[in-house]
């Protein structure tokens, strides 16, 4: 004889994924499928599933628990994004201030890090306004 968790986890596997999407499921769903991508780090995810759990009152201080929590993580990762785009930034205005320096003094060759430094630096800084964005879709909820 089938168990009835087992017949509710082979459920929840084969339409879990195609009834997520409908918002049908109970808000709890989305709370842990929204705390599940957080620890991934996958922020994305995690704005979509709130806005799908968005109507349900029932959980509505888990829901704002798990709301907050989504907004700290994006403020965090916001802040370490800010930093490493200071510390690039640093490392072009060096760069850029002894360019000029005569290489064959120390025996070395220029390493043009200058196109690294600038790739990196647009990548930080379009990594930093999807956060923003997802941080001002989290307070617009």
């Amino acid at each position: 004889m089938v168990g009835l968790g087992i017949l509710i986890r082979i459920g929840k596997l084969l339409l879990g994924k195609s009834l997520a999407k409908t918002g049908a499921l109970p808000t709890r769903f989305y709370l842990h499928e929204t705390l599940r991508s957080l620890d991934h780090d996958n922020i994305g995810d995690a704005v979509k599933l709130l806005k799908i759990s968005k109507g349900a009152l029932v959980d509505r201080s888990r829901w704002k628990l798990v709301r907050q929590l989504v907004l700290f993580r994006c403020r965090v990762l916001r802040e370490g994004h800010r930093k490493r785009i200071r510390y690039i930034e640093s490392r072009i205005e060096e760069h850029m201030r002894h360019r000029r320096f005569p290489w064959r003094w120390f025996r070395k060759r220029p390493v043009e890090k200058l196109t690294q430094y600038k790739k990196t630096l647009a990548l930080e800084k379009d990594a930093q306004a999807l956060l923003e964005e997802y941080e001002s879709q989290l307070k617009s909820i």
